[in-house]
């Protein structure tokens, strides 16, 4: 009996997306990517059997649908692996590709309660976890009465309720809380600032059980928030708060959260990613069978000894980090001795190839005076409208 499926993971532009490909591939697996860019990554991996540039999610989300259903059906797809805020897309439209494959997505509800900050901070608090004193800015009166309620030094993060990356995310004081014009920012929430450190967690989940579950702290990033290199670290606050939120909601999928992890150890969730994160790359083959389902009789976590960054990102992102000696010293430590996420002995390509596709990205964020950030998901990102 042939066990060798056929496997389409779209947004192909992803780091996440690469480490799929080369374990399905790995495993024996035909693997095709589809992205809205020309120039992903995994395009230039041996562990691609296909590659197919589709139209933009966001701006032509019919025509990217129909697209992807033809080639699921041309190569007869097992399986379809979202990785990318495309996903949310891909869920909407579940129920037309779902007659011919397996979507490795949950219902468009349940993506859009988690996304959104605001919705997901009351979903957190009303299953009992400690979360940030949060408000609309839609409120301006709760807020108004807050503010004069806290002290002088406190402060807060004002964030979009839809964003990736920490992009538009400030860091504001009480007074900058009082003088801010917050009618001006209707889409966004007003959140207490929790002293502590930030980690994060990556979770595969099915029918409501965790099947494979990584937890990591966030070191250096790109931007705010973006983490770019990983350490497993076993925290179980942390994943007994995945297990709830999975099996209160009977969640399919990938999922990954943010926390702040304070001095006591406690950790409070601030947001949560129903898609792949980078969490990912902390597994090796082993994490292939959770997305089939078949022979997980527990939950799979990182090896002791996994550990791995972005060198590229850790070199364009590391100039805040040299302006310490304690943080220089750790950066070139990791920097040093972490694996490099792209570079494999066996798949040499993706490793030359991410400069090419940097080069272009960075040449469409000016074009279109982008961060460069804001560019890697522009044409895949979802900010709560009508679908």
């Amino acid at each position: 009996m042939n066990t060798n499926k056929t496997v389409l993971i779209t947004g192909a532009r992803a780091p996440a997306a690469l480490h799929l490909c080369r374990l399905f591939h790995s495993t024996g697996h035909t693997v095709i990517i589809a992205d809205s860019t020309p120039y992903p990554l995994s395009k230039a991996s041996i562990s691609t059997d296909y590659f197919y540039e589709i139209p933009s999610p966001k701006w032509k989300t019919k025509e990217s649908i129909d697209v992807l259903l033809s080639i699921i059906q041309r190569h007869h797809v097992d399986l379809l692996i979202p990785t990318c805020e495309e996903i949310f897309y891909i869920a909407r439209y579940k129920e037309t590709f779902s007659p011919f494959c397996h979507v490795f997505v949950d219902d468009f509800h349940k993506l859009s309660l988690l996304h959104h900050k605001w919705e997901f901070i009351q979903l957190a608090a009303k299953l009992g976890w400690r979360v940030p004193a949060t408000y609309r800015t839609n409120n301006e009166q709760a807020i108004r009465a807050m503010v004069h309620e806290v002290p002088d030094t406190a402060s807060f993060v004002l964030k979009p309720i839809f964003s990736r990356f920490s992009n538009k995310v400030e860091f504001i004081t009480k007074e900058a809380a009082i003088k801010e014009k917050l009618a001006d920012k209707s889409n966004y929430i007003l959140q207490e600032f929790i002293q502590g450190t930030q980690h994060c967690s990556y979770s595969i989940a099915q029918s409501g059980k965790v099947l494979a579950h990584s937890t990591y702290k966030t070191e250096f990033t790109a931007g705010l928030g973006a983490t770019i290199a990983f350490k497993p670290i076993d925290h179980p606050k942390m994943e007994q708060f995945v297990e709830h939120i999975v099996k209160e909601l009977d969640f399919s999928g990938q999922i990954a959260f943010d926390f702040i992890v304070t001095e006591d150890g406690e950790a409070i969730p601030i947001e949560c990613n129903p898609r792949a994160t980078s969490g990912l790359h902390l597994f090796d083959e082993e994490i292939v069978s959770s997305f089939f389902h078949t022979n997980v009789k527990e939950t799979l976590i990182p090896k002791a000894n996994a550990k791995c960054a972005i060198r590229l990102a850790m070199l364009v992102y590391g100039l805040p980090y040299l302006k310490s000696k304690q943080k220089r010293k750790r950066w070139l430590r990791v920097l040093c001795s972490y694996p490099d996420i792209i570079y494999s002995r066996a798949d040499r390509k993706p490793f030359f190839y991410q400069f090419f596709s940097m080069y272009k990205l960075w040449r469409e964020s000016v074009k279109h005076k982008r961060t460069m950030l804001e560019q890697t998901t522009y044409d895949i990102a979802w900010d709560g409208e009508p679908l």
